[in-house]
């Protein structure tokens, strides 16, 4: 992993986000943090040049660029982006551009006051990317990722959908161990074999790295896994998400407290190899 990129609208919840980002570059091979801000569809511009607004838009992002160097270390270097056009599109494009490896973004709570641009726009961008998203909580202050949880479904087919080449790579960035948690849905209870088709895909896919299963039940995933977190110091959680699944589940479905809105701990989104139709 070598660059990141971090879209901020320089509200609260986006510059926590960067600042985890940095400090994260420092447990890492970071090399590149491209901080980005788009001002397209700014009543500003109605009041003022496209130039000026660029100028004060690069004043902001040197200043934050510039209070980020103490976390990340000067062996980072920052690229400062000012854009004119839509976020998601030209997130895409950045993303291309600059070989990113990972999105950092951030997230307030459904009922939060400060739901900007970048909060609003997490999911789309969770789910369009080519690379993974890391979602930070906009409570959530970096410490050491020691621990990460890998929420899995235990079902046929897993080991071509599941991106885990990706996944240990990063997991060996971090130099953290892996907890496989098992999520398992009501098909399981008649459907034996899948569970046991997706535990040997597991051992075959992770076996040799520092990881270990946890099976959670069936019944309130949401629930336990996020108190499955708390319980054992995990400083990180992953999904592989699906064009229907867990994740867009989390930010649309009906389940209270969803994971993505409510943990406290960072959740990077992996997107799954064959999406299901």
């Amino acid at each position: 992993m070598k660059t990141i990129l971090v879209p901020v609208d320089f509200s609260h919840t986006s510059v926590n986000a960067a600042e985890y980002a940095a400090q994260m570059a420092g447990q890492t091979q970071i090399e590149k943090i491209v901080l980005y801000h788009t001002y397209g569809g700014s009543y500003q511009i109605l009041d003022a040049g496209t130039d000026i607004i660029r100028a004060e838009i690069n004043s902001q992002l040197q200043h934050l660029s510039d209070a980020l160097i103490p976390l990340a270390g000067k062996e980072v270097k920052f690229e400062l982006v000012a854009g004119d056009g839509f976020l998601i599109d030209e997130l895409l494009e950045l993303v291309e551009k600059y070989k990113v490896d990972l999105i950092v973004m951030g997230i307030t709570g459904k009922n939060a006051i400060e739901h900007k641009l970048i909060g609003s726009n997490t999911l789309r961008v969770a789910t369009d990317s080519s690379c993974p998203v890391l979602i930070v909580p906009a409570d959530a202050h970096f410490s050491e990722v020691k621990k990460v949880a890998l929420s899995m479904k235990f079902k046929a087919g897993i080991l071509d959908e599941t991106p885990y080449e990706h996944i240990r790579n990063m997991i060996r960035d971090l130099n953290a161990e892996l907890v496989i948690l098992n999520v398992a849905d009501e098909n399981h209870r008649v459907n034996p074999q899948n569970v046991q088709s997706g535990l040997q895909a597991t051992h075959l896919m992770f076996d040799d790295m520092n990881a270990h299963i946890e099976f959670l039940g069936e019944d309130h995933v949401v629930e336990r896994v996020t108190d499955y977190v708390q319980e054992h110091d995990i400083q990180m959680l992953i999904s592989v998400t699906h064009k229907l699944g867990f994740l867009e589940s989390l930010f649309k479905g009906s389940v209270t407290k969803q994971l993505a809105f409510y943990t406290h701990v960072p959740l990077m989104v992996f997107k799954a190899i064959h999406t299901e139709e």
